[in-house]
């Protein structure tokens, strides 16, 4: 029914709790507090929820070359993947707190895979409760699915590359989703360095959101992509902090019906562990 839509409703969801081949993801998480989202995960969830870890499930191993939250290992995440019973026809639902900037990143990794399948709840849990729906303490248990990995070839842009085209002054597109202060470099309150990296454009993630944290409808989405003017073209990319809101960006693409992104994964947290690579701040 909604197999190819970025955004399921809780109306809609609440449909499909017991169905057969959806898969329903928790992936609440808070960058102050690592432990937040799975204690809230244990104190009640959306009905046969499983848990996300962002830095434990949804992240590679962090080293001093590394942005905050390296893409997983392709293997370690397939495992996992097949460990929740996804199969090539599972629909995969995620969900957070309400605004999307955490289910976003395993709704862009399910698809960097090769698996097209997967919603972000639009709201979130705090979506789900506003409409009265029940939640659960209970565990799910699941059948081990065979999920395959087919990585998108292009999805992504390294640090290397875009290092070298800040330095040969070669025309690249950009886009960086983090909060218009931390883009300026005015305050930083996650890593050691302020500023964006040379020729970024700043498009906070949160203009694609109402005051709720649900997202604005799709001709909104269309407009504010209209407005900005960017040559983006059939190559351009997203980053933020540490390439999780950056994939708010990608989905917000996908709805607007724009050419999808490359995503910069180290992003602004990878970008800043070597001194050399240029940075603009108005500090």
């Amino acid at each position: 029914m909604f197999d190819h839509n970025v955004l399921i409703s809780p109306e809609c969801l609440v449909g499909y709790l017991n169905h057969d081949n959806y898969l329903i993801v928790d992936a609440r998480f808070s960058l102050l507090d690592s432990n937040e989202g799975k204690k809230a995960y244990y104190q009640g969830h959306i009905p046969n929820a499983v848990y996300a870890h962002l830095d434990d499930d949804l992240a590679g191993k962090v080293t001093s070359l590394t942005g905050r939250h390296p893409l997983p290992d392709i293997d370690q995440i397939s495992m996992l993947f097949r460990s929740w019973g996804i199969n090539n026809k599972t629909h995969v639902i995620v969900y957070d707190t309400n605004n999307g900037a955490i289910a976003a990143r395993l709704w862009w990794l399910l698809r960097w895979l090769g698996h097209q399948k997967v919603s972000v709840l639009d709201g979130g849990i705090e979506s789900w409760l506003r409409h009265d729906f029940a939640l659960e303490i209970s565990l799910p248990r699941f059948i081990e699915g065979d999920f395959k990995a087919r990585p998108r070839l292009n999805s992504t842009w390294s640090t290397t590359t875009l290092e070298a085209w800040v330095l040969n002054n070669t025309n690249f597109t950009l886009i960086d989703a983090r909060d218009k202060d931390r883009f300026n470099g005015l305050v930083e309150p996650i890593d050691r360095v302020a500023g964006h990296i040379p020729n970024a454009i700043n498009v906070p993630f949160m203009e694609f959101l109402n005051p709720d944290g649900s997202w604005k409808d799709s001709d909104k989405i269309k407009q504010i992509w209209n407005d900005k003017k960017l040559n983006i073209g059939k190559s351009w990319g997203v980053m933020c902090g540490s390439g999780v809101t950056a994939c708010h960006l990608s989905m917000s693409a996908v709805i607007a019906g724009i050419p999808e992104p490359a995503l910069y994964p180290g992003s602004w947290s990878e970008w800043i562990t070597d001194n050399e690579r240029p940075v603009i701040s108005e500090r």
